[in-house]
């Protein structure tokens, strides 16, 4: 009985540490438009926004990196406009977006809440190591 359960732990752990090391490769050349409810940007809060995401073509010799502008959904105006350069677009399975650098540095994660079911996004200056 024992081997069983000490067996089945395995298997479990083993299904859960696979399951959150999903990884994604760059996306070149796209452009994301998404209606966010909460957008935290830079330490400052705004509800309902659009924001607006390009990244650059893969061949692209002037333009690197990713665009990012965000505008009030009410008004259009231009609340947030930067582009992250020498960053990357990623796109995971679960709808979750992320601009950064590699693993080490996230700028900007854009996800959608299981609970609520809208839109919700973080934009930090530096991005967090």
């Amino acid at each position: 009985m024992r081997k069983i359960v000490i067996t089945l732990l395995l298997f479990f752990c083993a299904i859960e540490f696979f399951a959150q090391s999903e990884s994604a490769k760059p996306t070149f050349g796209v452009e994301l438009d998404r209606e966010v409810t909460i957008a935290i940007i830079e330490k400052e809060t705004y509800q309902d926004v659009i924001v607006e995401l390009k990244s650059a073509d893969l061949g692209d010799l002037f333009v690197e990196g990713v665009k990012i502008t965000v505008k009030d959904a009410k008004t259009g105006e231009k609340i947030y406009k930067k582009r992250f350069s020498k960053s990357y677009l990623y796109a995971f399975s679960d709808g979750t977006i992320q601009v950064g650098k590699g693993n080490a540095l996230t700028q900007l994660t854009l996800y959608k809440s299981k609970e609520y079911g809208v839109w919700l996004m973080k934009i930090r200056k530096n991005g967090i190591y």
